[in-house]
C-alpha cells in the first residue's frame, strides 16, 4: 500500500509541471512516462488536465496514463467523457474500461490497479453500462431462452444466461468486466445482474449525475447557475473570493500564457499568492466551459473557452490598472478573480447596451447591411459575442463575404475598439 501513496518532492513536481507546460502532443506523454516515478507524477496532477492530455494524444496511445491513474482520477475521466447535454452515454465508458484493464491478466501490479478502479467505480455507472450492453435471461423463468447473438455466457451459479449486445473491442471490455466481477465476488455479481432487470435507468442516471457533479465541483467546475453568474455586471459592493477548488497544481492553463499583462502580473506575485490566484483562474476557465456547454472531449473548444476566460480577465485588469504592471499585480493579488472577470465582461456589456439602443431606434437588425446586422445580432445575445466580419475592408461591407464569419468571444481591447467603431457606423447608417 505504501507504494500506492508515493508523492513527489515539491521541486520535482515543479520541474515536471514546467516541462509539461512547454511540451505538446505526444511529447507531453513522454514527459510523464519518462519521469523517475510516472505513477507518482500522474497522481500528483489534476484529473481533468490528465484527461485533456489523454484526449490530445489519443486514448490508445495514452492507455498507460489511464492505468497509472488513481481510482478517483479514473472516475473523473469518465465524468468528463461519458456525459453530454443529452445525459449519460454508456458506450463511451467502454474504451476507458478496456484501457484501464489492459495488462491486468498478465501482471500483478496492473491487476491490482484495475481491481481498485473497478471496485471504486460508481455502481450506478456500472449498472447503466451493463444495462446497455447485456440482455439477461433468467433460467428459472425460461430454461431454454431464445438467443439472438452468438456471444453469451452462462453464469457460474447457473441462474442466468447473459447475452452480449456488443461485439469487437466493446464485447471484450464488457466480458472482461463481467468475468472480473464474478472472480472477485460471485454472489455480489449475481445480485448485480438481478438488480439490472428491475432498477429504473432514470433513477440510476440521476444518482450518477449527483456523484459526478460533486466530483467536478471539487475540481473547480461550477454549477450552471454559478457559471452564468460570472457573466454579470460587476457588483457595486466588493466581492469575496470564491472558494478554492480542492485540486492539485496543474499545467494546462500555463500552456496558454502569452506574456500578456495578466501573465506579467501573475509572475510578479509571491509563490503563495500565485497558488491561490491560479486556482481562481481555473474556476474562471471552468465557468466559461460550463456556461458555453463545451464538450470536454473537444480540445479545440476547450482551449477556446480557456482563452476566453483569460481574455475577460485581461480586459478586467486593463480596466482596473490600465497598462501599469505594478498596479495590475496588486489588483490580481487583492481582487477576487471573479470580480476581475466581471469587470472585463462589463466592458462587453456596455457594447451590448449600446447595440440594444441602436436596434430599438432602427426597428431591427434587418435595417443594416452586412457585417453590421450580424455584429448587432451577436452583441445582443445574453452573452455578447464579437463578430469578426467587421474587420473586413469597408469596400467589402454589404457583400456576402462580410457576413461569412462565426461570432466568438471577445479576445482583446482591440476587439472592443473595432466593435465600438462599427457601432458608430451602425448609428450613422440608421440615420441615413
Amino acid at each position: 500500500m505504501a507504494k500506492e501513496n508515493r508523492t513527489l518532492a515539491p521541486a520535482e513536481l515543479r520541474d515536471a509541471r514546467a516541462a509539461l507546460t512547454v511540451a505538446r502532443g505526444r511529447k507531453r506523454l513522454d514527459v510523464i512516462l519518462d519521469a523517475r516515478d510516472p505513477q507518482a507524477l500522474v497522481r500528483a496532477l489534476p484529473a481533468d488536465e490528465l484527461y485533456f492530455t489523454i484526449r490530445d494524444v489519443g486514448l490508445a496511445d495514452a492507455a498507460e496514463i489511464v492505468q497509472l491513474a488513481s481510482a478517483a482520477q479514473f472516475k473523473t475521466f469518465i465524468d468528463l467523457d461519458a456525459w453530454s447535454r443529452g445525459g449519460f452515454e454508456p458506450r463511451k465508458v467502454l474504451p476507458w474500461l478496456r484501457a484501464a484493464r489492459a495488462g491486468a491478466q498478465l501482471e500483478p501490479k496492473a491487476a491490482a490497479r484495475w481491481e481498485r478502479k473497478l471496485a471504486a467505480l460508481d455502481r450506478e455507472v456500472l449498472y447503466l453500462v451493463l444495462r446497455t450492453t447485456l440482455r439477461i435471461h433468467d433460467l428459472e423463468e425460461d430454461p431454454d431462452p431464445e438467443l439472438t447473438s452468438d456471444r453469451f455466457m452462462r453464469t457460474p451459479e447457473n441462474k442466468y444466461v447473459v447475452e452480449f449486445l456488443v461485439d469487437g473491442t466493446e464485447y471484450m471490455a464488457v466480458r472482461g468486466v463481467l468475468d472480473d466481477l464474478y472472480a472477485e465476488d460471485p454472489f455480489a455479481a449475481t445480485r448485480l445482474l438481478s438488480s439490472l432487470r428491475w432498477d429504473l435507468p432514470s433513477e440510476l442516471e440521476e444518482t450518477a449525475l449527483r456523484w459526478r457533479a460533486a466530483r467536478l465541483a471539487d475540481l473547480g467546475y461550477p454549477s450552471l447557475d454559478e457559471a452564468l453568474s460570472w457573466f454579470a455586471r460587476p457588483p457595486r459592493t466588493p466581492a469575496s473570493a470564491p472558494g478554492l477548488a480542492a485540486r492539485p497544481p496543474g499545467f494546462f492553463l500555463a500552456t496558454l500564457a502569452k506574456a500578456s499583462l495578466l501573465d506579467r502580473a501573475f509572475a510578479a506575485l509571491s509563490p503563495a499568492e500565485r497558488d491561490g490566484v491560479e486556482r481562481q483562474i481555473v474556476s474562471a476557465a471552468n465557468a466559461v466551459l460550463v456556461a458555453d456547454a463545451v464538450d470536454p472531449g473537444d480540445l479545440e473548444a476547450v482551449r477556446a473557452a480557456f482563452e476566453a476566460a483569460r481574455a475577460y480577465l485581461e480586459l478586467g485588469l486593463e480596466k482596473l490598472a490600465g497598462g501599469d504592471e505594478p498596479r495590475a499585480a496588486e489588483a490580481l493579488g487583492e481582487t477576487p478573480v471573479k470580480r476581475i472577470f466581471q469587470e472585463g465582461f462589463g466592458r462587453v456589456l456596455e457594447l451590448r447596451w449600446r447595440a440594444e439602443r441602436i436596434l430599438a431606434a432602427a426597428g431591427g437588425a434587418e435595417r443594416f447591411r452586412s457585417p453590421l446586422s450580424e455584429m448587432l445580432a451577436a452583441l445582443v445575445r445574453r452573452r455578447p459575442r464579437y463578430f469578426p466580419g467587421i474587420e473586413a475592408p469597408r469596400e467589402e461591407w454589404g457583400t456576402p463575404m462580410a457576413a461569412a464569419f462565426e461570432p466568438r468571444h471577445f479576445r482583446s481591447s482591440e476587439d472592443l475598439s473595432r466593435t465600438a467603431a462599427a457601432l458608430d457606423a451602425a448609428e450613422a447608417e440608421a440615420k441615413s
